[in-house]
């Protein structure tokens, strides 16, 4: 005959919903030998917990002509365990990149307003050539005034930095008389100097006649004398009259006489006026000098 606690077990369990575990098997409970009975705490012990829900209560023992378990039984209800949400691992993804910043709008070009070419035109440097034909016809300043010193600067580099003769002379001549910068007359006569001993001959007749009349710096006609002759010996036209004319104030050598007679005779000389000027020249020193030495310094140029 099944004892009356074994029997309310299979009820609880036959009647009790499960959350979260399925219930373990009860232990087979020891058979009794013949005459013998389990004690309670044996019997106790074997069964498996019974799960129940949290609010549920243990329900109360049949009314049976039997004793009903001890204190120690009823006491103890079994652990309650609640459902839990299982715990579904996030799928892996890969890490985001950093947002790429927008590019800023592009800001508009800035409007330029149109040149009046009726007041201004840009104007290229100066070629050397071109240069160099001013300076012989006595228009470099002229040119660089006509041009409004939009080329200053550029000049100035020309000179100061790379150092080619024909922009030293030009700036030089510009500082000395104070066109399109500040005056600086000393400052000047040295760009002159430096172009002078490059070989210039511009250079070298204009600082000749400085010396000669005394302009800008004080009167030498030692220094104006070899300047002077070393630019009409290199070609330059109005150095070669000018060497004339000093020879006939009675500067220099006679023996400068036939090679300033020849340097001149043999110039080609274009303009009206100065052929003119040249030959009334040349006849002048040529009444200074023997007949057979004019003849030659004619025959060789």
């Amino acid at each position: 005959m099944m004892k009356p606690l074994t029997l309310l077990s299979l009820i609880c369990l036959a009647g009790a919903p499960l959350y979260a575990a399925e219930p373990v098997p009860a232990a087979p409970a020891a058979p009794a030998t013949a005459g013998e009975t389990a004690p309670a705490s044996a019997a106790t012990a074997t069964p498996a917990p019974v799960l129940l829900p949290a609010d549920a209560t243990a329900p109360a023992p049949a009314a049976t002509g039997e004793a009903a378990p001890s204190a120690a039984v009823t006491a103890a209800p079994a652990p309650v365990l609640l459902p839990v949400d299982p715990v579904v691992p996030a799928p892996a993804t890969e890490p985001a990149s950093a947002p790429v910043p927008a590019a800023p709008p592009a800001e508009p070009a800035p409007s330029v307003a149109p040149l009046n070419t009726g007041d201004l035109q840009a104007v290229a440097i100066y070629r050397q050539d071109e240069l160099l034909n001013w300076i012989e016809q006595g228009r470099h300043l002229t040119q660089v005034k006509q041009d409004r010193c939009q080329l200053t600067q550029d000049i100035e580099a020309r000179a100061s930095v790379m150092k080619i003769p024909a922009y030293q002379f030009l700036w030089g001549d510009m500082l000395a008389w104070g066109v399109c910068t500040k005056s600086n007359a000393e400052l000047g006569v040295q760009y002159m100097w430096e172009a002078a001993n490059q070989g210039l001959a511009p250079a070298l007749e204009q600082l000749g006649r400085y010396y000669w009349k005394g302009t800008l710096v004080q009167k030498d006609l030692v220094r104006a004398e070899t300047l002077m002759r070393e630019a009409a010996s290199l070609g330059f036209l109005r150095a070669r009259m000018e060497w004339v004319e000093m020879l006939l104030q009675g500067m220099g050598s006679p023996l400068d006489y036939e090679d300033a007679y020849r340097w001149l005779h043999g110039s080609v000389i274009g303009d009206k006026a100065l052929h003119q000027k040249a030959a009334s020249l040349l006849s002048r020193l040529g009444n200074r000098m023997p007949a057979n030495v004019v003849a030659r310094a004619k025959a060789m140029h």
